[in-house]
């Protein structure tokens, strides 16, 4: 018997300006203001996944095809036990509205008979690497036992080249404590990239970098890296990511005090050139948005983070954005507007608070644009959740009203 208990419904409401989805022609007059209101919230099945897995966090998606793609961080295995970085899976059941069947073992077929492997797929150096600090030791080797791992972050759909892209972020764990790998809470950040899954080969690869940087590419246990994009404390799109007219556009240098993240935007045909992309500084006279060649003068515009990240996307019946993420150590899933990417970003609202949990706490809270329903006001939420290792799954529905 499947339970859908309802929450308790979040009687707040976000202003959105609903203007075009590109900046307003100066001296036209300013568009309605309207609000972005929840009406209720449900707590539905967790997502019914393969067999094999005993629980695995993250876990966003992008829609591709009539299906919906999936890419996890850190997944735990059953029968043969096992622990991987990060995993893939798709599925075709696409009405979410009872539960989501997402059983595949990979992130191309719905093949679910035997356990997912790892997505990502460690290069010769870093396997090179491993196996010469692997147990036994020599005395006083600081990389004893270092494993790398790779976790996956936004995920966008890039249809123009058949392909799903995803950022991840690179660490090293393992090696003894006080030492450049030590594993400490999560790990050692080494740098961000990107990856893609080509749609129509199947081949999964990291995507290297064109006029890298050597301070970050080289940086690296292993001696090189020519994936990296970003340094670690540097990186663009360690919070959201969203196509918009053929741009993608990536939110990272996140701070969590301040609840708001910095942004840059690049052409999806170019996101391996690190000269080609640019990075918001703040807007013109005109409102139009000013881009700058050098990352260090990005300025925050607003856009909050939660815990592993958080989903902004376009909601047609919006004509604006919505940016949604649950709260660091609270449960909370927030969520707030803009008319564009780069804002301006309304006061983050609560929109349902998770199950109580006594280990850590709920987190990883990302939306699914591709079940939304009514133009994007009914979505799709799941987070993870430690108590019992699930990917929980909520609907909330929005409603529009005019002030």
């Amino acid at each position: 018997m499947r339970i859908r208990p309802t929450l308790a419904v979040v009687g707040t409401a976000v202003a959105l300006t609903t203007a075009a989805a590109t900046p307003a022609t100066a001296g036209t007059a300013a568009p309605p203001v309207r609000t972005l209101g929840v009406t209720t919230t449900a707590q539905l099945p967790p997502l019914r996944q393969n067999a094999h897995v005993i629980g695995r966090d993250n876990g966003q998606s992008a829609g591709y095809a009539g299906r919906s793609v999936w890419i996890f961080d850190d997944t735990m295995l059953r029968n043969p036990d096992d622990f991987l970085a990060n995993t893939g899976a798709v599925t075709s059941d696409l009405d979410a509205a009872d539960g989501i069947d997402l059983e595949s073992n990979n992130p191309f077929t719905e093949d679910s008979s035997t356990a997912p492997k790892q997505l990502l797929p460690l290069t010769d150096a870093e396997r090179r690497f491993q196996d010469a600090h692997a147990a036994p030791c020599a005395t006083g080797d600081q990389y004893c036992g270092t494993l790398f791992a790779d976790w996956p972050g936004p995920v966008v759909a890039d249809p123009a080249r058949h392909r799903i892209i995803f950022s991840y972020g690179k660490l090293c764990r393992g090696a003894p404590d006080g030492t450049p790998c030590a594993s400490g809470f999560v790990g050692t950040a080494l740098g961000t990239g990107f990856a893609e899954l080509d749609m129509r080969t199947h081949k999964v690869s990291r995507i290297t970098v064109e006029h890298p940087d050597p301070a970050v590419i080289g940086a690296q246990p292993e001696g090189s890296d020519p994936t990296l994009m970003f340094a670690p404390g540097k990186e663009f799109a360690s919070g959201s990511m969203v196509l918009k007219d053929g741009m993608i556009y990536t939110y990272g240098r996140c701070d969590t005090t301040a609840n708001s993240c910095a942004l840059a935007r690049v052409p999806a045909a170019r996101i391996q050139d690190r000269l080609a992309w640019r990075y918001y500084t703040g807007t013109a006279g005109d409102g139009a948005p000013v881009w700058s060649t050098d990352p260090d003068r990005a300025v925050p515009v607003g856009a909050g983070n939660g815990a592993a990240g958080s989903t902004i996307q376009y909601v047609p019946a919006l004509h604006g954005y919505l940016n949604t993420f649950m709260g660091f150590y609270d449960n909370v899933g927030r969520y707030q507007t803009a008319p564009e990417p780069w804002g301006p970003w309304t006061t983050p609202k609560a929109m349902f608070t998770g199950l109580p949990t006594d280990q850590l706490w709920d987190y990883a809270m990302f939306a699914h644009p591709e079940y939304s329903r009514r133009g994007g006001l009914t979505q799709y939420f799941t987070y993870y959740r430690p108590q019992d290792t699930s990917q929980q799954l909520v609907r909330v529905d929005f409603d529009l009203a005019k002030n």
